[in-house]
């Protein structure tokens, strides 16, 4: 007889007929000691005599319980009585439904006395837990008992007006076929049992006789696991913690699915720009391989896997967490204006997301909120902003033309007029230093951009100036005079390059007051960007659609960005008006879809 882990264990408890009987027990597991006749019969005979019990004796044979019932093993019974509920709707269900549902929701290990004042949560033999309360008269899970306290040998029974109503808990009800018909949540469903595994706890099962060599189970345990819960950190079958979920019906899941895999556009072989640093210096003097390295993957697989993997990641939540408990109606840490999710990330707009709920469903171990729509959002989900320090030798790719030093300024001395502090991209304070390493040399610094999506991005470069450390403030900072070319794989699966220029400069005054010839030779120069200098400068570079995704594919298969220089022999005004030293905190790419809600949420 297989079943799963959630009937499992309890149902083991009850057949074995080694298991301690009730005089073992201290007095709160002792049965009833009485003169009347029903003490000296078991739960099952005292069942089966009752008139008023029927119905509900012949659910409890229907699964074996008539035996149990009769044997040593000491329970609580709470018996529903006949027309207090429709015992047809149970008898319709399968054995192992019933068992589960109704037959285990009403028996509970142990005597459990209705006497005096109590207030006990009392687990039941299908692990769900109801209140039991009551003085004088009582209560199980808000429903009155007829007659309290009748005495058996192997227990005690109390007769109920109604029954205990039976909640799934999260993972039951995700992956019921019947709740994925109600609700047409099928698309969840089948991705969850993608990862179920089953197993037999041969500790735990009866054993039978050996056969044809194997041994075979009277009692057979089957425990069934979910390998995503510990990837998402939320184990939906446990009955002791409590949740809200996020459960999004067929038309939710593929619509947000077709929108994530978008991002994930990935293609057979993706090629990458490959580097050969320095045997001594690392970066500093690598050199541009005469061909790309290259991976070969199953693109549309990866794509699935990934996209169906973020979906997931953002829909549960856990009650307990103090930035929840708003959602049970009790104060959170931060009030309503934050949601934390099992896998650790903070959601900014709750009310959007709870705005689409067609439906709550209580659960055992919380609550589902059916969803027609995911309003999480993109940036704070599967397309978050992206930040290369170049100070980090992990994201620098090359460093060309220039000695490089990685530079920290300490909250203490920095100059706050020149740093916003509120921006996360500046809070360290650190850049890269690159000095020219010859008086007619260009400094170029190469960057890796991994993680890249297939979406748009608005591309930044940050610029520190030196002063930006108090104790350098009388420094004399020029600015720089710089372009950017960015080079990435096109969906053909062939390299390009991108040259980001600043169009929207008075090109034709600075060709003119520098007396530069409008040649190709001087494009660059006469068409770079020149940051600010009067602040840490968050340089708007442009906008860039990435045709193939490289998140995942590993280390340097991705873009890279170059930022050059684009004049060496420096003479004149232009020495005197722009400097070669490089000082770059890093590169930022920002979603298009963030920039468009900030622009619109603009105070």
């Amino acid at each position: 007889m297989k079943k799963n882990k959630y009937i499992g264990m309890m149902m083991l408890a009850a057949t074995m007929l080694t298991a301690t009987s009730c005089s073992d027990f201290d007095d709160y597991n002792k049965a009833v000691v009485d003169t009347v006749p029903a003490a000296n019969q078991t739960l099952w005979q005292n069942i089966q005599q009752n008139d008023q019990l029927s119905d509900f004796a012949n659910l409890l044979k229907t699964v074996g319980y008539d035996s149990i019932l009769n044997a040593t093993q000491c329970y609580t019974v709470w018996a529903p009585l006949n027309n207090t509920y429709d015992a047809s709707t149970f008898q319709s269900l399968g054995k192992s439904a019933l068992l589960r549902q109704f037959v285990n929701n009403h028996i509970a290990n142990y005597s459990h006395l209705a006497s005096g004042n109590i207030n006990e949560r009392i687990l039941m033999l299908n692990e769900k837990s109801y209140d039991f309360t009551g003085s004088g008269k009582f209560t199980f899970d808000g429903v009155s008992l007829n007659t309290a306290n009748v005495p058996s040998n192997n227990g005690v029974m109390h007769t109920l007006n109604g029954v205990a109503t039976f909640y799934p808990n999260l993972y039951e009800f995700v992956t019921d076929t019947v709740q994925n018909k109600a609700y047409s949540i099928d698309s969840l469903s089948r991705f969850f049992r993608r990862y179920e595994q089953s197993y037999l706890d041969t500790e735990n099962s009866v054993p039978g006789p050996i056969v044809n060599g194997y041994q075979t189970y009277v009692d057979s345990v089957i425990i069934t696991e979910n390998t995503l819960w510990s990837s998402l950190n939320f184990k939906m079958n446990n009955e002791d913690s409590t949740y809200t979920m996020l459960v999004p019906t067929n038309k939710a899941w593929i619509s947000t699915y077709n929108k994530i895999k978008n991002s994930f556009n990935y293609i057979g072989t993706t090629l990458a720009q490959a580097f050969i640093p320095d045997a001594r210096k690392g970066a500093e003097g690598a050199t541009i391989a005469s061909s790309p390295i290259s991976i070969t993957m199953d693109g549309s697989m990866l794509a699935d896997s990934l996209a169906t993997r973020y979906m997931t990641r953002y829909l549960s939540f856990s009650n307990n967490n103090g930035y929840n408990r708003w959602l049970i109606g009790e104060p959170s840490y931060l009030g309503t204006d934050t949601l934390y999710t099992t896998t650790r990330n903070k959601l900014s707009n709750p009310s959007d997301i709870l705005a689409q709920t067609i439906a709550d469903v209580k659960m055992s171990n919380g609550m589902a909120r059916i969803v027609d729509s995911l309003a999480v959002s993109s940036w704070e989900t599967y397309n978050p902003g992206l930040y290369y320090s170049a100070s980090s030798s992990y994201n620098q790719a090359r460093i060309l033309n220039g000695s490089t030093t990685s530079v920290q300024v300490t909250s203490t001395n920095v100059d706050a007029t020149k740093v916003d502090l509120t921006d996360s991209y500046e809070t360290n304070y650190r850049y890269l230093w690159i000095e020219p390493s010859g008086n007619y040399s260009k400094p170029e610094l190469d960057l890796y951009l991994e993680d890249v999506l297939s979406t748009t991005y608005e591309i930044y470069c940050i610029f520190v100036p030196e002063n930006v450390d108090k104790t350098k403030s009388t420094a004399v900072t020029k600015p720089n005079r710089v372009i950017f070319t960015l080079n990435y794989c096109d969906k053909n699966g062939t390299l390009k390059d991108q040259v980001f220029l600043d169009e929207n400069q008075d090109a034709e005054a600075f060709r003119t007051k520098y007396k530069l010839t409008n040649t190709a030779t001087n494009k660059n120069t006469i068409y770079a960007f020149t940051n600010d200098t009067s602040k840490v400068d968050t340089l708007y570079v442009g906008e860039f659609t990435f045709p193939v995704c490289y998140r995942g594919l590993g280390d340097g298969y991705c873009p890279n960005i170059k930022i050059t220089s684009p004049f060496s022999a420096v003479t004149g005004t232009v020495r005197n008006d722009f400097s070669r030293d490089l000082r770059i905190a890093g590169i930022l790419l920002k979603p298009k879809e963030l920039v468009e809600f900030e622009e619109k949420n603009k105070k």
